[in-house]
């Protein structure tokens, strides 16, 4: 995403804050998992994410990640993250798969394996190598579990299951998320800076 856009998304984002926001089914809340945060957050948001979109990578890396350091650990944010591979992707479905396969090994190693494949992404977007990055930040015992899992079909189905729910929430773009808060939710598409996105939670939190 240019920068241009980037500050058109941003700008529209603070216009939309400014309107009431839509009210909350509720029913998703109950089965989320927060990858950081508790339940019990004041504000939920749901991330619907590609990891070998550019644009995601920037997205979590400059500002999904001070949010789970910060927001998320203070208990005041909790953050949702879904795995959403699109098919113009060649390799996001298996970057996916990885990810989901860590997740099953504790939050500890799914962070590990998620900022691996972002920070490496330019490199095995054009190889389709991931096992290397992957292995690189977990241990020899972690990293036989995720091969292992990896081969079981519950993954992949784990993996459609998101990306269905991606198709019932009409997500069409990477990044997309949802912002749920004081029993309201807000939907935003495209990356958004961290500084823009403290501001907004910093009004919420009021």
């Amino acid at each position: 995403m240019s920068p241009h856009t980037r500050f058109f998304a941003a700008l529209l984002f603070l216009l939309a804050a400014a309107l009431p926001l839509r009210a909350q089914s509720g029913a998703a809340a109950l089965s989320d998992m927060c990858v950081g945060g508790q339940a019990s957050a004041p504000i939920r948001i749901e991330v619907f994410s590609d990891f070998q979109c550019p644009a995601c990578r920037a997205f979590f890396l400059d500002t999904i990640r001070p949010l789970l350091a910060g927001y998320a650990r203070e208990n005041k944010v909790c953050v949702v993250f879904h795995d959403f591979p699109l098919q113009m992707h060649t390799y996001a479905r298996a970057a996916s798969q990885y990810a989901a396969a860590a997740r099953r090994l504790g939050l500890e190693q799914w962070v590990r394996v998620t900022e691996a494949l972002y920070t490496d992404q330019p490199q095995w977007a054009e190889d389709g190598k991931l096992d290397p990055v992957v292995a690189r930040v977990l241990s020899p015992e972690d990293m036989a579990r995720v091969r292992k899992l990896i081969a079981d079909p519950a993954i992949s189905q784990a993996v459609d299951q998101e990306v269905a729910l991606a198709a019932r929430r009409q997500v069409r773009v990477t990044p997309t998320f949802f912002v749920f808060a004081n029993g309201r939710e807000q939907r935003v598409e495209g990356s958004l800076s961290y500084p823009i996105l403290k501001d907004y939670l910093d009004r919420l939190l009021r």
